[in-house]
């Protein structure tokens, strides 16, 4: 696709269709205070919900790659969209605690769906001189969602009861479904007058005679050092999404602020990530650098950042906000550079889908795990002590980015060769 109102359609499509499914993700969260309330369950029950979806959408992230380089990408989207629409309607429906575990569990195998194959639709339609920087940017939908999901779920939550937010999450993504349907139909059509008039192949037909000559995952991984990536992904998602979701009780818990304060102080943390997305897009416009060095750096000033509130914790509260946030933000630009830049380079041969839903699926292990694992290490150890793991964490992420910077470099070179 060369015409610059052709790419900003489709970024725009697949940008509002991700958007979307962060209103039908997070809306659960923003409304398990009231769920908690209204419906009686106890904080163990209601966290079972949470926790199913974590490890539901990390697993499913694993499948959704491969299948996004096998299946056409545009009814994978699709299907993510629709179902997760339908399972918020259950939701919304729902009474029984067993029955809502099932439901949110199956939303995040479906919402899976949604990122991998989109990605590899960019990456088989954009020129790829844009594909990175495309990539990045669509990673901005996360934060604005986070915001929105939260906002609109507090404004529902004050009219109506925690139901609505779930209907009005539904009927936001069914009508998502459709817009996608016809505007990736518009896109199609798009490519194929392209195609026509300059006589080219199609790219993914392009991509898939490529992926024929490849080797196997497994020796890609081994080959590119994306092997040891897989921890230092794994803390990233701890201390991304691990840390965000423990941030309120360690500021109520330390500084003795109300619970409202102490949600309310939270929701700078997503207006802060945003920078991550910008800090990791302006590094793609110096593409010949190493992505996984880059974030080698990103997680540096992580491990300052938490070091600092290791140094501070309970003396201010406006200064371990400030930490809290710088961290998350550089977390987000590893974020943003390992699971959407870095498998953009796999398109070459065929593979980013599967290599985004390898990566993604490391980060939301580690989210998943630390929601636990954190709470439990805050109850033992004291918030001090965990702090100072959240620092000894990411400063060894240093390390094996350092490490994996090397093969990646090479390996990276060798694409570049063959995509030119």
């Amino acid at each position: 696709m060369k015409k610059e109102s052709g790419i900003r359609f489709l970024f725009l499509l697949c940008w509002c269709s991700y958007f979307c499914a962060y209103l039908g993700r997070l809306n659960y969260s923003a409304a398990l205070t009231d769920m908690i309330r209204s419906e009686g369950f106890s904080k163990g029950e209601a966290g079972l919900i949470g926790t199913a979806f974590f490890f539901a959408y990390g697993a499913g992230q694993f499948v959704s790659g491969f299948l996004g380089d096998r299946f056409p990408a545009k009814w994978l989207v699709f299907t993510g969209l629709c179902s997760s629409g339908i399972c918020n309607l259950l939701m919304s429906w729902s009474r029984g605690i067993g029955f809502m575990i099932g439901v949110w569990c199956i939303n995040g195998l479906v919402q899976a769906l949604i990122w991998s194959p989109m990605l590899r639709l960019v990456t088989d339609y954009c020129r790829a001189e844009v594909r990175a920087k495309l990539c990045a940017a669509l990673n901005s939908a996360v934060p604005v969602g986070t915001m929105a999901a939260y906002g609109i779920t507090a404004v529902v939550l004050s009219m109506s009861g925690w139901r609505s937010a779930f209907l009005l999450g539904g009927v936001c993504l069914l009508v998502m479904s459709l817009i996608w349907f016809f505007g990736i139909a518009r896109v199609e059509r798009t490519m194929t007058v392209a195609v026509q008039e300059n006589h080219v192949q199609v790219p993914h037909q392009a991509q898939r005679t490529a992926a024929k000559t490849d080797t196997k995952l497994g020796k890609i991984l081994l080959q590119s050092g994306l092997v040891l990536l897989l921890a230092a992904l794994f803390v990233q998602g701890a201390l991304k999404d691990g840390v965000t979701t423990w941030i309120p009780v360690y500021i109520q818990e330390t500084y003795g602020v109300s619970p409202i304060l102490a949600v309310a102080g939270t929701m700078v943390i997503p207006l802060c990530n945003l920078v991550g997305v910008w800090l990791a897009s302006a590094a793609c416009r110096h593409m010949e650098s190493n992505e996984i060095k880059i974030s080698a750096g990103f997680f540096a000033v992580c491990a300052v950042a938490l070091a600092v509130l290791w140094l501070s914790s309970g003396r201010s509260m406006i200064a371990s906000m400030g930490m809290l946030a710088l961290s998350t933000t550089f977390m987000m630009a590893v974020n943003t550079m390992l699971t959407a830049v870095l498998p953009s380079c796999f398109g070459v041969i065929g593979k980013a889908s599967s290599m985004s839903g390898l990566l993604n699926s490391a980060v939301y292990t580690g989210g998943a795990v630390s929601a636990y694992g954190i709470g439990s290490m805050a109850s033992y150890f004291g918030w001090t002590a965990t702090i100072l793991i959240w620092a000894v964490m990411a400063a060894v992420s240093v390390l094996i980015c350092g490490f994996a910077a090397g093969k990646w470099g090479i390996y990276r070179r060798k694409l570049l060769r063959e995509r030119n």
